[in-house]
C-alpha cells in the first residue's frame, strides 16, 4: 500500500476572521483505504461553490457513506503501529524516482546557468574572466550559500505544513521566509557595491577589482529575484510540485544563453551581468505565473505585509543552523583551491577539471536528497512514524544505488571527462590520476546528502551543522593540508583529506538518523504546526463558499 493511502491527513473545518480552527476527527472502525495508485502530478485543485479535494499528501479512508473522515495526529501523543498505513518498498521507490528527475534537471540547469556567462567572457580576454571569476565566487560564497541555505529552514515548515493539513501555513512561511532573507542580505548587498574595498587585501590587481565590483554592484538588482525563485521553489516542493521550477529553466537557460550572447557583444564585460539579472527576474517571474495560472495556488492564503515580518524567530532557528550546512561546504571547496593555486598551474587546472565534474555528478543525488527530505517531512507532518521509518530506510538504500552509479560512471570515463576541459597532457595526467579519488567521495558524499536531507525533514539542522563545521574544518581541511603538502601527494592529497572528511560526516549524520527519537520528532513537528497563526483568506482559497474547509482526499502524484 503507498503513502497516498495513508489516512493521517488533517481537514481544517472552518476559518473564521483570518484564524484557524482545527476540526476533531477520529478514526472509523469501517473505513477502508483508497488502493489506486496515481502518477497524476497535479497539486491541491479546488472549484467554487462545492467542496473542493486535495488531489495529493497522503491518503484518504471512506466510511460506508463515502464521508471522507480525517484524522488529525495532533490529537494522540503517538500511534500504535498496527494504526498507521502500510507503505510498500516499490511504492516509495516510484515516488522517489519520480520526483527525483525533475530536479535532476533543475539543478543541473541552474549549475549550466551558473556557468554560462564564463564561456562567453572568456572570449573577451584574460583580465575578464578573472574579473567575472573573481565575481561569481564572491557571488556564490557570499550570496548564493546565503539564499539557499536559509532556505533549507522550508523543508522542514513547509513541508510538515502540508502534511498536517496546515495548507495557508505553507504560503505564510513562504512569504515570511522571503522576506527573512531579503532583510538578512542587504549588508551583503553593501559588501558587493563596494567590493573593491574588501577585495584589496586578497587581489592586488586594481583593474580587475574595478570590474569585479562592476560585476557586483549589477547582481545586486537581480538577487531579489534569485531569491524569490529560490524561496518559491520550495514553496512548491513541500506540495511535492517538482517539475515546475524544471520548466521555468528549461525555458531560462536557453534564454540566458542568446541573452549572454546578445548584450556581451553589444556592451562587453557588463553585458554578463545584465543578462544573469534579466534572467533571474524572469525565473521569479515565470514560477509565479506557473502558480497563478497553472498550480500550487491554493496553499496561498493571500499576501500579508505585516505578517511577513512576524514570528522569524523559529524560522532562524532552522534558517541559521541551514545556512552554516551549506556555507561550511561553500567555504571548504574554495579553500581547497586556494591550497591548488600553491602547487603550480597543472594542478590548478586539474583542480579546475576534477572540481567541476564533482560538481556536475553532484546534482542528482541532491536532488534525491530534496525529495526524500520533502516525503519524510510530508510524513513528519501527517504523524505517521511507520511511513517515515519506511521511507528513511528506502532513503538510504537509493543512496546506495545512486552513490555507487556515479562513483562508477566517474571511474570509467574519467579520461572522457577531462577531456572536455583540456587536451594539455600534464593537466590531463594529473586530473585522471584524481579522479577514481572524486569517485569514492561522490559515494560517500551522496549518503552524507542524503541523510542531511533527512535531518532538514525532521527539523535537526543544527545537529547537521555541527557535524559540517567539525568534519570540514577540524578533519577535512587540516588533513587534506598534511597529505597535499606535508606527504607530498599533491592534488591526490587534498582530495584524499576531503574524502576523509566527508566519509566521516556521512557516517556521523547516517548514525543520527538511525538513532532518531521519532516519538519526540513528532512532538515537536506538532508543537510547530498547533502555534496559533493568522492567515489571510482571500476569495480564490481553498476555503468554500459556506466558510468550511475543503475536505481532502489525498492522491500518490510526486
Amino acid at each position: 500500500m503507498s503513502w497516498k493511502e495513508n489516512p493521517l491527513i488533517q481537514s481544517p473545518k472552518s476559518v473564521t476572521m483570518g484564524t484557524r480552527r482545527n476540526s476533531t476527527s477520529s478514526l472509523n472502525a469501517n473505513t477502508q483505504l483508497l488502493s489506486e495508485e496515481s502518477t497524476y502530478y497535479g497539486s491541491v485543485r479546488s472549484s467554487r461553490g462545492r467542496r473542493s479535494r486535495f488531489q495529493r499528501g497522503l491518503g484518504v479512508i471512506e466510511d460506508e457513506n463515502d464521508d471522507q473522515i480525517s484524522y488529525d495526529a495532533s490529537i494522540d501523543t503517538e500511534l500504535n503501529d498496527e494504526d498507521e498505513p502500510k507503505v510498500t518498498v516499490e511504492a516509495e521507490m516510484k515516488a522517489i524516482v519520480a520526483s527525483s528527475i525533475p530536479l535532476s534537471l533543475t539543478f543541473f540547469f541552474e549549475y549550466l546557468l551558473a556557468v554560462n556567462s564564463l564561456f562567453l567572457i572568456g572570449r573577451l580576454g584574460s583580465d575578464e574572466l578573472a574579473a567575472a571569476s573573481l565575481a561569481v565566487m564572491t557571488f556564490n560564497v557570499t550570496g548564493m550559500a546565503v539564499f539557499e541555505g536559509m532556505s533549507t529552514c522550508l523543508d522542514t515548515f513547509c513541508s510538515q505544513a502540508f502534511g498536517a493539513g496546515k495548507y495557508n501555513r505553507v504560503g505564510m512561511y513562504f512569504q515570511r521566509c522571503t522576506a527573512m532573507i531579503t532583510c538578512i542580505s542587504i549588508p551583503i548587498f553593501a559588501l558587493w557595491y563596494w567590493s573593491a574595498f574588501f577585495l584589496n587585501y586578497i587581489i592586488p590587481e586594481t583593474h580587475l577589482l574595478v570590474m569585479t565590483q562592476q560585476y557586483l554592484r549589477i547582481l545586486v538588482v537581480g538577487a531579489p529575484g534569485l531569491i524569490l525563485f529560490e524561496t518559491g521553489k520550495r514553496y512548491l516542493q513541500s506540495q511535492k510540485i517538482f517539475h515546475a521550477s524544471t520548466y521555468v529553466l528549461f525555458f531560462c537557460l536557453p534564454f540566458n544563453i542568446v541573452l549572454n550572447y546578445t548584450l556581451i557583444g553589444w556592451l562587453g564585460f557588463v553585458g554578463a551581468p545584465i543578462a544573469i539579472t534579466i534572467t533571474y527576474w524572469t525565473m521569479a517571474l515565470l514560477l509565479l505565473l506557473y502558480v497563478v495560472l497553472i498550480d500550487g495556488r491554493e496553499c496561498w492564503p493571500g499576501f500579508s505585509l505585516s505578517k511577513a515580518f512576524k514570528k522569524w524567530g523559529p524560522m532562524l532557528n532552522l534558517a541559521v543552523p541551514g545556512l552554516v550546512m551549506i556555507e561550511s561546504e561553500y567555504l571548504s571547496f574554495e579553500i581547497l583551491t586556494v591550497f591548488a593555486a600553491h602547487l603550480g598551474t597543472e594542478s590548478l587546472a586539474a583542480q579546475a577539471i576534477v572540481s567541476n565534474i564533482g560538481s556536475l555528478t553532484y546534482q542528482l543525488p541532491f536532488a534525491v536528497g530534496c525529495a526524500i527530505s520533502t516525503r519524510v517531512a510530508i510524513y513528519i507532518g501527517s504523524g505517521s512514524i511507520h511511513s517515515s521509518k519506511v521511507a528513511v530506510r528506502i532513503s538510504f538504500l537509493v543512496a546506495a544505488i545512486v552513490g555507487t552509479a556515479t562513483c562508477l560512471i566517474i571511474i570509467i570515463f574519467r579520461r572522457q571527462f577531462s577531456l572536455l576541459f583540456s587536451s594539455d597532457e600534464d593537466v590531463l595526467a594529473i586530473a585522471i590520476k584524481t579522479m577514481p579519488i572524486i569517485a569514492v567521495n561522490q559515494l560517500a558524499d551522496t549518503v552524507n546528502i542524503i541523510a542531511a536531507g533527512i535531518l532538514r525533514s525532521q527539523g535537526r539542522q543544527k545537529v547537521a551543522s555541527y557535524f559540517n563545521l567539525a568534519c570540514y574544518y577540524i578533519v577535512a581541511l587540516p588533513l587534506a593540508y598534511l597529505l597535499a603538502f606535508k606527504l607530498g601527494l599533491g592534488l591526490s592529497g587534498l582530495w584524499l583529506g576531503l574524502g576523509a572528511g566527508i566519509s566521516l560526516l556521512a557516517l556521523s549524520e547516517s548514525v543520527m538518523v538511525v538513532r532518531s527519537n521519532w516519538p519526540q520528532i513528532m512532538r515537536e513537528a506538532r508543537e510547530r504546526e498547533d502555534e496559533p497563526e493568522e492567515v489571510i483568506i482571500d476569495d480564490e482559497s481553498t476555503i468554500a463558499s459556506d466558510g468550511s474547509a475543503a475536505s481532502s482526499l489525498y492522491e500518490e502524484g510526486i
